[in-house]
């Protein structure tokens, strides 16, 4: 009696976004089909209608499954023996819903909210299109750059489709922590509306998983900042200067080691549930990557590379001067 309300609203959401969604799509396939046949380049407008649809049937299936899995796995674990948090008004999430007993029915609508985000998800990565091409046809360039010794295609095809797929992850590692933190949160799991604020067992070592995969991604995601020094502006130089190779390129080697050390450690809390370790983790990485990664640098370059700017710099000079050419 009380899951037929939730199943229908939840598939009235579906399907209003679902419809939402495909009514822009139709339109904006419809005009470019039409543009492109016009001027006889109907062969290039099915190559990118068929690269978008890659991208958005692979990130939807992906987004949802972990989205989904987080989401059950939070319903599964949840103690059930708290008070599920109240909203405005005083009501609980069930309750909202008119729902009755104040458990179980509302659960359903975990995978509705998973479809629809993950539907969000997919239609925002289509526009990386270009990128997936560019990365399945890549070729070599026949340069290679000074700094690394990577052929110059490597920052033209692959790099850029590494960016798009770690922002993607981070995307989806923080909805998917979002979905946890709702469940938990309306299961009585976490209490943040009475003082003192109060955490489960099982929510504190589902949020150190979470946390650890973050701390991964993190960890990746230095890694590529290595290369992509080599586009940043000094003034002076457009590329990889002094300060960018004797302080930043240690210091990324440097957060790539501490924040996967810290996902071990989150990881390893799941067993421990205690709170100071997650913190800790967050603090010194970010903590961290403040003081070493911004401020440091910036003070090297003003009060050593400075003084010194033009025998510093001519190496790095003479790189952008020989590539240029």
């Amino acid at each position: 009696r009380c899951d037929m309300p939730m199943r229908g609203t939840a598939m009235a959401i579906v399907v209003v976004v679902a419809c939402l969604v495909a009514l822009g799509l139709s339109s904006d396939f419809l005009v470019d089909w039409l543009w492109f046949s016009a001027i006889g380049y109907a062969g290039v407008f099915w190559t990118i209608f068929d690269a978008k649809a890659a991208l958005f049937f692979a990130a939807f299936a992906a987004s949802a499954v972990l989205l989904w899995l987080n989401g059950t796995l939070a319903a599964r674990f949840a103690r059930r023996r708290g008070v599920p948090f109240r909203w405005a008004g005083g009501q609980t999430l069930p309750e909202l819903f008119k729902l009755a007993p104040p458990r179980l029915p509302w659960r359903f609508l975990i995978p509705a909210v998973v479809v629809v985000v993950a539907i969000l998800v997919g239609a925002g990565e289509t526009g990386n299109w270009d990128t997936l091409l560019r990365f399945i046809h890549q070729v070599p360039y026949g340069e290679r750059d000074p700094l690394y010794g990577n052929d110059i295609g490597f920052y033209l095809f692959s790099l850029p489709a590494y960016v798009a797929l770690k922002n993607w992850m981070l995307l989806v590692m923080f909805l998917s922590a979002a979905v946890a933190f709702v469940v938990y949160l309306a299961e009585g799991d976490i209490a943040l509306d009475r003082r003192p604020w109060r955490i489960s067992p099982a929510a504190v070592a589902h949020g150190s998983v979470l946390l650890g995969v973050f701390f991964a991604v993190k960890a990746l995601s230095y890694g590529l900042d290595r290369f992509l020094l080599l586009y940043s502006d000094n003034e002076v130089v457009v590329g990889a200067g002094y300060t960018d190779v004797h302080v930043e390129l240690p210091v990324l080697w440097g957060l790539v080691a501490l924040a996967s050390a810290a996902a071990v450690a989150c990881w390893a809390n799941a067993r421990l549930r205690t709170y100071t370790l997650p913190a800790a983790a967050l603090g010194l990485v970010f903590g961290s990557s403040f003081v070493f990664a911004l401020i440091f640098p910036a003070l090297f370059q003003r009060v050593y590379v400075k003084p010194n700017e033009l025998q510093l710099e001519t190496p790095y000079i003479q790189r952008n001067i020989a590539l240029t050419r």
